[in-house]
């Protein structure tokens, strides 16, 4: 089931842990135990409903001396992913950009790295759901997910590198994947994703050569 197209608010979800369970420990015990159910005894089930991290696109661009990075990613989220968001467990998605230079004979040399990360999560009282850039501390509030996952899918001039730590004889290349980074995620969801597909949610590599 797709919740990216949902329009009108948060999917309705009748007798969730954070309904029944205000308190969070006790919502993250119970939804421990939910998520266990299904994976186990029906592990087709939760098999069908894995989602999907994509980037549509991605391109780089010089401006005043420094290469800045720009993509379009499409998050879709798993029913696993999408119940523990909705019982209070906020989702880090790790975006990473490598800038290597091309080698003939030997394998290619990583020049630089870049590291975005963000944290999705839902507030129960105000319905709102949050981004928040923990890179740069800075946050939005969002009615929807459709919103939130859109706004959390236009990454717009990264910077990268400064052209004067380039060789102009050399060919580079760049490479994006967003991932949902289950290594950062609370100790009990942790273990659980550690044996469910629908918290293995990561794009494939995207790939350009940088035009000197």
């Amino acid at each position: 089931m797709d919740y990216r197209f949902t329009q009108g608010g948060r999917p309705e979800r009748a007798g969730t842990a954070a309904g029944l369970f205000p308190n969070c420990r006790c919502g993250l015990f119970i939804l421990t135990i939910g998520f266990s159910v299904t994976l186990f005894l029906c592990p087709d089930t939760a098999l069908a409903k894995k989602g999907r991290f994509e980037i549509r696109t991605a391109d780089s661009r010089l401006y005043n001396g420094v290469y800045f990075a720009s993509a379009l990613v499409d998050y879709d989220l798993s029913d696993e992913a999408l119940e523990a968001l909705e019982n209070g467990v906020a989702l880090p998605i790790n975006l990473r950009v490598e800038l290597n230079r091309i080698r003939r004979w030997w394998p290619d040399k990583e020049v630089a790295t870049l590291e975005q990360n963000y944290q999705l999560s839902y507030q129960a009282l105000s319905q709102r759901y949050i981004v928040k850039n923990l890179n740069s501390g800075e946050q939005e509030s969002f009615a929807t997910l459709f919103s939130a996952l859109n706004n959390m899918g236009r990454v717009v001039d990264l910077p990268i590198i400064d052209a004067s730590l380039l060789n102009p004889q050399s060919t580079y290349e760049i490479r994006i994947r967003v991932v949902l980074d289950q290594n950062t995620l609370p100790g009990p969801i942790r273990i659980l994703a550690f044996w469910s597909s629908g918290f293995k949610l990561q794009s494939k590599w995207y790939v350009w050569k940088l035009n000197n």
